[in-house]
């Protein structure tokens, strides 16, 4: 396999659609807690009121197919990809989401990785962008976290969030 990871963001449109956001983000993490382990792809999707972003990894092909569905998601717009590159290993060791809220913790991350109070995505580098992606998710923000399956027989359930 030829181990890919792409990062991008882009803006949430879901209020933009009239849809309601906790429905919405409910149905992104159920369709990807059961596609992207089936697919051989880790990563995170941290999101807020504003942006979605992620990091896939994965076999190239894989990234490029889950990608291609992000971007003709409606719920999404203003795409822009950071980065796609080969790398030697896995930096997620399965797929998680994450809330990119407030809270003195987080608020001590977004200044950790040059951005202002908030998460300003078009405002950081690649490398910042998937160390904060990474801290996002090991800190209190998760709110799913699947393993990565080889063979599923069963969609994996996302896990609550840790205490």
């Amino acid at each position: 396999m030829y181990l890919f990871r792409l990062t991008y963001y882009s803006r949430n449109a879901i209020k933009d659609l009239g849809l309601p956001v906790g429905v919405e983000v409910k149905k992104i993490m159920q369709q990807s807690s059961v596609n992207n382990p089936a697919a051989g792809i880790t990563g995170a999707l941290v999101f807020n009121d504003h942006y979605f972003a992620q990091v896939l990894e994965g076999d190239r092909k894989a990234v490029t197919q889950a990608f291609c569905k992000i971007a003709g998601d409606e719920r999404h717009s203003e795409i822009v990809i950071l980065e796609a590159k080969p790398v030697s290993d896995r930096l997620f060791d399965g797929w998680a989401m994450a809330y990119a809220g407030h809270s003195p913790e987080i608020d001590r991350l977004y200044l950790k990785y040059g951005t202002a109070i908030g998460f300003a995505p078009a405002k950081m580098t690649a490398d910042a962008f998937v160390s904060l992606v990474y801290d996002l998710v090991e800190s209190g923000s998760r709110i799913a976290k699947t393993p990565l399956v080889e063979d599923i027989d069963q969609p994996a359930a996302p896990l609550a969030k840790s205490a």
